[in-house]
């Protein structure tokens, strides 16, 4: 178990959390499972889940897509066993035992990067992954982890990627000495594959420049302090830090996943120390006091988490906050896809302050990326205009839209 990982009390989990958007045993189930450790109530509604007639496959496609079929089979193999149908039993185990190779496999390739790195003298911080798994759950096996994401100081990740490739690892993208320097300044990541074919993800923000988030690298990197893991020593970010970059993260991507909720839900019940006044003061100078909250107050209605009383009223006074919420859970019922134009405007009403949300437009639209850097290859002089190809090809989509709506409209009427 991880130096950090501290057993925590089991919550007591609410009855049917989402009962009053849709009736979904399959979810609600999901969710009493979404923790490393269940409540007698817990594991009591669990029970009273599973005597009702499941979908089966619809329950396995919801796990899968949530990143919870680990936690959903190490409960149900402990307390379930014999309530699982025997091929679904089956298909779990054989995932579960998958899932713990490939996380041993994972975290051997991130001790190797960290060795490159190293002998570069480069400070790196590994985010999620089986070092987060380790560290929230105690156990690697307990958390699904597709690639690696390793957070690098923006300086030092030239070098990085330059020693990495040399260790025979392939660049997603090859980028001129002039692009690499917008790249650096405008986005987030930048992915390797390793030779053993894993995605590697450097990063040196937790979001793009454009999303206009106002989280200095420096705020964290003075914060950083060292864990044991698997019998090595990894540098690691703060509990406070952490849950920001979490919620940051999450927020971003609309909570499409229950998981990242699980990792807020393990954060906050393995630090019952957590400065929340760091935590607050942090979010609200970063333009991400809602993001924060939004994350806050999902953890706590669906997964049960204890919050704070003054958190609680910071929340009840932003009514946003609820009503992003209901949209977010009812999208966890329907699995339905946001358009485009609902992307966008989320991503405009998670932000508390409206010189954020301009900040994002004109950023975003005039911000150029490796998609505008392929279609013209404009000498160094001339690197400017690809804000006005972005502008262009945005007010190219911004018109086929509107055709395309108008077009259903029409036709609808017909």
């Amino acid at each position: 178990m991880s130096a950090l990982a501290i057993a925590a009390k089991p919550r007591e989990f609410p009855a049917s959390p989402i009962a009053e958007l849709k009736d979904s045993p399959e979810l609600e189930l999901l969710l009493v499972c979404a923790r490393r450790t269940l409540s007698a109530s817990g594991e009591a509604r669990a029970r009273e889940l599973l005597a009702q007639p499941l979908d089966w496959s619809w329950l396995l496609q919801l796990a899968q897509a949530h990143g919870l079929l680990p936690l959903f089979w190490w409960h149900a193999e402990r307390i379930l066993p014999h309530d699982l149908p025997p091929q679904i039993a089956q298909a779990l185990r054989a995932r579960f035992r998958d899932n713990a190779a490939r996380n041993l496999f994972l975290m051997e390739e991130l001790f190797d990067i960290l060795g490159v790195l190293g002998d570069c003298d480069i400070s790196a911080v590994p985010l999620k992954g089986p070092v987060l798994a380790d560290r929230l759950y105690g156990d690697p096996a307990l958390r699904e982890c597709v690639d690696l994401d390793i957070m690098l100081r923006a300086r030092d990740v030239p070098e990085a990627i330059r020693s990495l490739i040399s260790a025979g690892y392939q660049p997603s993208i090859m980028l001129t000495p002039v692009q690499q320097k917008a790249f650096l300044s405008t986005q987030y990541e930048y992915a390797l594959l390793s030779p053993a074919g894993t995605l590697v993800e450097l990063q040196w923000r937790i979001v793009p420049r454009y999303f206009s988030l106002a989280f200095a690298e420096e705020q964290y990197w003075g914060r950083i302090q060292p864990i044991a893991v698997c019998g090595r020593e990894v540098n690691s970010f703060s509990a406070e830090d952490l849950l920001l970059l979490l919620t940051f993260h999450g927020g971003k991507h609309a909570w499409k996943k229950l998981i990242w909720l699980a990792d807020v839900a393990e954060l906050m019940a393995s630090s019952p120390r957590l400065d929340w006044g760091y935590v607050i003061d942090r979010a609200r100078r970063a333009g991400g006091l809602r993001m924060l909250l939004l994350g806050v107050f999902l953890s706590r209605k669906l997964l049960g988490s204890a919050v704070p009383k003054d958190i609680e009223q910071l929340i009840d006074r932003d009514c946003s906050i609820a009503q992003i919420a209901g949209g977010i859970c009812r999208a966890f019922v329907t699995r339905e896809s946001p358009s485009y134009v609902k992307s966008q405007l989320y991503l405009l009403r998670v932000r508390e302050r409206w010189r954020d949300r301009l900040r994002y437009v004109v950023r975003f639209t005039l911000t150029g990326t490796p998609t505008e850097w392929k279609l013209v290859d404009f000498p160094r002089p001339f690197f400017f205009l690809y804000r006005f190809l972005r502008l262009l090809r945005g007010l190219g989509k911004a018109r086929a839209l509107v055709t395309n709506v108008a077009a259903g409209r029409a036709k609808a009427k017909v």
